[in-house]
């Protein structure tokens, strides 16, 4: 099978390529480079749970905003 050009693919075509096809190796590499290429990523140390978010409200709000976007 042919490998799809995820370089011509938008973030979320990539991102849903992932979602649909978890065992895809090369695609999750390529979603993760685009997102660490992304200048506007917030960079934050791993939290523990979701308690720990309080400690990060910029990306609390960024997940919020995501979340509600998303449905």
């Amino acid at each position: 099978m042919m490998q799809p050009n995820f370089l011509a693919m938008s973030k979320k075509e990539l991102r849903n390529y992932v979602l649909n096809h978890r065992d895809d190796e090369a695609a999750f590499q390529a979603y993760m480079d685009r997102l660490h290429a992304q200048e506007n990523r917030i960079k934050h140390s791993a939290v523990d749970s979701w308690d720990e978010l309080e400690n990060y409200p910029e990306l609390a709000q960024k997940l919020q905003r995501e979340s509600s976007q998303q449905s």
